[in-house]
C-alpha cells in the first residue's frame, strides 16, 4: 500500500509540472481559460463498500459508505460529503490469549473491537487533464462523531475421542464456568475532527456520468466525551483524547452530472 501511494503520489506531481490542457490542440497559457463545466454540478455514491471483503486478503478491512456533492468553477471543484466509516471482518476475533491449560482442555479469551464513524466533509479539489481520463488532488476538513466498541469473552477446547480439540460450552470446573459466563465490554464515545489527502483518478464515461477511483489518506483526531465500561478481568487501560492516522481508504465513487 505504500508503494502504491507513492507511486501514484509522484504521477501526479509530475502531471501537475506539466501544461495541464496538454491533451488540447491549442496550447493554452493560464488554468483562468478553463471554462465552467455545461453540467457543472456533481452527485454521487461511494461504491467501494460492495466489494469489501473481496478486494482485500486481509481479515479485518475499512468499510466507508458515503455521497458527495461537487460543484465545478473550471479547473476547480469545491466538495461536500457525508460518511460512515467502520471495519469489516472475515472473524469473529481480533486475536486471543490462552489463560489456562491442562492435559486435556485448553481456556481463551479472545479480543474483539470495531468502530463506527459519521462525519461531515467540506473541501476542494483541482484537475488535470481534460480527455477521457484526467486526474485531481483534494482536501478536506472533517468533523463529525463516532463510537469505538470492544469486548472480550471467553472459549473452552477440550480433548475429544479423536485425540482433537473441540469447543465445549460448558464445565464442571467452577472457575471455568465462571469464566464461560463472563465477559467484558467497553463502547467508547467521541467528537471527531480531521482533515484528508485525495489523489484520484476520474474516468469520463459519458456525458452524464463518470467514475472516481481515489486513495484517500487521513489524519484524524478524537475528543473524548463519553464511556461504557465493564471490565471485570481490568483487561483495559483507561485513555481519552488520541491521534490517528489510515492509509488505507480506497474510494470508487459513482457520479452523475447535471
Amino acid at each position: 500500500m505504500r508503494i502504491l501511494t507513492l507511486l501514484m503520489a509522484s504521477f501526479f506531481l509530475t502531471s501537475f509540472a506539466q501544461d495541464p490542457l496538454s491533451d488540447t490542440i491549442k496550447k493554452l497559457d493560464s488554468l483562468s481559460t478553463i471554462k465552467k463545466e455545461q453540467n457543472p454540478n456533481y452527485f454521487g455514491f461511494n461504491i467501494t463498500s460492495l466489494m469489501s471483503g473481496i478486494i482485500t486478503t486481509t481479515n479485518d478491512y475499512n468499510v466507508k459508505v458515503g455521497a458527495v456533492y461537487k460543484h465545478n468553477f473550471g479547473y476547480k471543484n469545491i466538495r461536500f460529503g457525508m460518511n460512515y466509516l467502520t471495519e469489516g471482518s472475515n472473524s469473529f476475533y481480533d486475536y486471543y490469549i490462552p489463560l489456562n491449560t491442562s492435559d486435556t482442555s485448553i481456556l481463551y479469551r479472545y479480543f474483539e473491537s470495531n468502530y463506527h464513524h459519521y462525519d461531515f466533509r467540506i473541501g476542494f479539489e483541482e484537475l488535470r487533464g481534460y480527455s477521457n481520463t484526467r486526474v485531481h488532488v483534494g482536501a478536506d476538513l472533517i468533523i463529525g462523531t463516532g463510537r469505538q466498541d470492544s469486548r472480550y469473552f471467553h472459549r473452552l477446547f477440550v480433548l475429544d475421542s479423536t485425540n482433537k480439540y473441540a469447543l465445549t460450552s460448558s464445565s464442571n470446573d467452577q472457575t471455568t464456568s465462571q469464566f464461560l459466563r463472563s465477559e467484558g465490554n467497553r463502547s467508547s464515545s467521541y467528537l471527531i475532527t480531521g482533515i484528508d489527502v485525495s489523489f484520484g483518478f476520474d474516468w469520463v464515461l459519458n456525458e452524464d456520468f463518470l467514475l472516481t477511483f481515489q486513495i484517500t489518506p487521513q489524519f484524524n483526531y478524537y475528543i473524548f466525551r463519553s464511556e461504557n465500561l465493564f471490565d471485570p478481568y481490568q483487561e483495559y487501560i483507561q485513555f481519552g483524547d488520541y491521534a490517528d492516522f489510515k492509509l488505507g481508504y480506497m474510494d470508487l465513487n459513482l457520479i452523475y452530472k447535471f
